[in-house]
Order: C-alpha cells, then sequence, then structure tokens
C-alpha cells in the first residue's frame, strides 16, 4: 500500500515566505521588534528568528494572526512554486493520496489551491497550526489518515515535529531554509528538484 503523502503548504507548495518577510518586516516599528534578512536567515529555525527579531512572546500570536489575514489579503499573488505541480500529480498519477498540513489559513490554502487547479488531488487539509504546534498537529493527523505517512515540508522544525512523531520528512530547499541546514538536520533526504523529492518519497 502507498504511503499517505501529507504536503506543508508555505515554502513547499506556495511561494510565500518573501510575501510573509515583507508583512514581517513592515510591521517591525509598529510592534517594537527587529527586522529580518531572508538572505542571510535560511540557516535558522523559526523559534531562532522569533529569538533573533526580539519578539516579545506574548505578542506572537497576535503577530500570527495579522500574518495570515495580510497573506490572505494578498492570496491573489501568491506564485505557486515551480516544483510542486510537477511533484503533485506526478505522485497522484501513481495513486498516492495527498494531504496538506500548514499554519496557514484554509482560506488561503483553498483560494490558492483552486486558483492553481491543485484542490482536487488532495483529499486531507489540516489548516492553522499554531507556529509551534506541528508536532501535536501531526500526531492527530496520523490517528485520522491511520496509514503510513510521508511528509515533504521546507523547515528545520518540520524536521523537528516529523522526528517526534517516527514520521518520515523528505525536506526541500526551495522555502525557508537552505539546502546546507536542511542537510545537516535532515542528511540524505533534502531533495534540490522535484524529481528528487518524488524519488526520495516514494522509497520512504
Amino acid at each position: 500500500m502507498n504511503s499517505f503523502i501529507l504536503f506543508d503548504f508555505d515554502g513547499t507548495i506556495a511561494d510565500t515566505i518573501s510575501a510573509g518577510l515583507e508583512i514581517i518586516n513592515s510591521h517591525a516599528e509598529k510592534y517594537g521588534y527587529k527586522k529580518l534578512d531572508g538572505d542571510i536567515n535560511t540557516h535558522f529555525s523559526a523559534l531562532q528568528l522569533v529569538k533573533m527579531a526580539e519578539v516579545k512572546l506574548w505578542k506572537l500570536p497576535y503577530l500570527i494572526y495579522q500574518l495570515k489575514k495580510k497573506l490572505s489579503e494578498r492570496s491573489d499573488e501568491l506564485k505557486v512554486l515551480p516544483e510542486a505541480p510537477e511533484l503533485i500529480k506526478k505522485l497522484s498519477n501513481e495513486g498516492y493520496e495527498l494531504g496538506i498540513l500548514t499554519s496557514n489559513s484554509l482560506k488561503t490554502v483553498k483560494s490558492f489551491l483552486k486558483k492553481y487547479q491543485l484542490d482536487s488531488f488532495f483529499s486531507f487539509l489540516r489548516t492553522d497550526v499554531s507556529l509551534f504546534g506541528k508536532k501535536k498537529a501531526l500526531a492527530k493527523a496520523k490517528k485520522v489518515i491511520n496509514k503510513k505517512i510521508v511528509y515533504i515540508g521546507d523547515e528545520l522544525r518540520d524536521i523537528e515535529a516529523c522526528r517526534k512523531n517516527d514520521i518520515p520528512i523528505v525536506s526541500v530547499p526551495w522555502g525557508l531554509n537552505s539546502y546546507e541546514s536542511l542537510e545537516e538536520h535532515n542528511p540524505g533526504l533534502v531533495a534540490k528538484t522535484a524529481d528528487e523529492a518524488y524519488n526520495l518519497l516514494i522509497n520512504l
């Protein structure tokens, strides 16, 4: 039986990283934290970035709410990452069931998938996961899906959450974190292309 392939959304399917960084930096002065440099910070985890920006933890839930709201307002501008449609269609054609587990909003995800005619490929959507709640969300997804899951994501926190749930993960460097940082934490399971990702996913 084929594994159930669970995708991250931001930085794995949708190019939301640059827009997200722009939104985050545009609010820095108003909410009293430091701006981030996307080119420099690609080897840090989300938690490390929060600490580097000196965001007060009590402000974080509201800032995340604002980020998701602004991304939703700009959902028409979001581009699909060029590697994603090929990978999604190839896996689907081979009989794999596909899902998405993401911290982004349901509205943004549904609108995006419909725009790029990818909505029919996914039988499972779990959205609005808290920034540091992916471990818990993956545990719940395992119970609901009740099949072997393989995850594909672009962040160091994805690797950590999957390891804690004994879920294999293929990492891709076309989102938040660099190839080098992903390879350091997930050696041998980082794909530079859609074809590499496909070959790794089907062999896990």
